[in-house]
């Protein structure tokens, strides 16, 4: 009989862990042994349950997705790591590369290409789709225009980086969702950043979300 793969799901949205595991109930030879909402819950359970692999989304809570597939990488260097992001950015394809990852697949995928994914995956311990190669590194902000941001602008930078919705930063940080608007709207202006994958992408390849995001 066939080995049953064991699979962790990573990702900070119920529904999609639900439709997630709804979809891969259905594939022959897999099972899910275990569920994370964030990247520490996905390092942790990679160290606990020994998944064969873990679909891993980037946006996360408490550690991104980046970081937690760094993580396992250096601490369990046999659990196979598939990227699985709504963020269509070759920055991030880069430094989930660079952080380990084995592969690299949007969302939008459907349940085939999900299926073809992973079994590439594990057969060859890699799988990018020919339109999602990493693109050269572009420019990024300099050290100084980070400084030109004020304590709040730096709090909803890292909290939208890390996949927060505006209604959710009011929320936590007690401001209307237009005061939310208006300083993501002026940090952007100051970093010179057009989208939230460039945001996501510019927090990432600095540090910016692995690090004490407060003066």
């Amino acid at each position: 009989m066939e080995h049953a793969l064991r699979l962790i799901v990573a990702d900070d949205h119920a529904i999609v862990r639900e439709g997630l595991c709804r979809v891969l109930s259905t594939l022959p030879a897999l099972d899910i042994c275990a569920e994370a909402a964030n990247g520490r819950e996905a390092l942790q359970l990679a160290l606990s349950c020994r998944p064969d692999i873990v679909l891993m989304d980037i946006g996360m809570p408490d550690m991104n997705g980046i970081e937690a597939t760094r993580e396992i990488k250096a601490r369990a260097p046999q659990v196979r790591i598939l990227i699985l992001t709504a963020h269509d950015d070759r920055h991030l394809v880069r430094l989930a590369l660079q952080a380990g990852a084995d592969g690299y697949l949007l969302k939008n995928a459907d349940k085939a290409m999900l299926a073809a994914a992973i079994s590439q995956v594990m057969a060859t311990g890699s799988y990018m789709p020919p339109d999602m190669v990493p693109e050269v590194e572009e420019h990024l902000p300099a050290p100084e225009d980070f400084e030109t941001l004020t304590r709040r602008e730096r709090e909803i930078f890292a909290m939208v980086a890390a996949g927060r919705k505006n209604r959710e930063i009011s929320e936590d940080l007690h401001i209307s969702v237009k005061t939310v608007e208006k300083h993501r709207a002026n940090l952007m202006k100051k970093l010179d950043l057009h989208s939230v994958a460039e945001l996501v992408s510019c927090a990432l390849r600095t540090g910016f979300l692995i690090r004490d995001a407060a003066d």
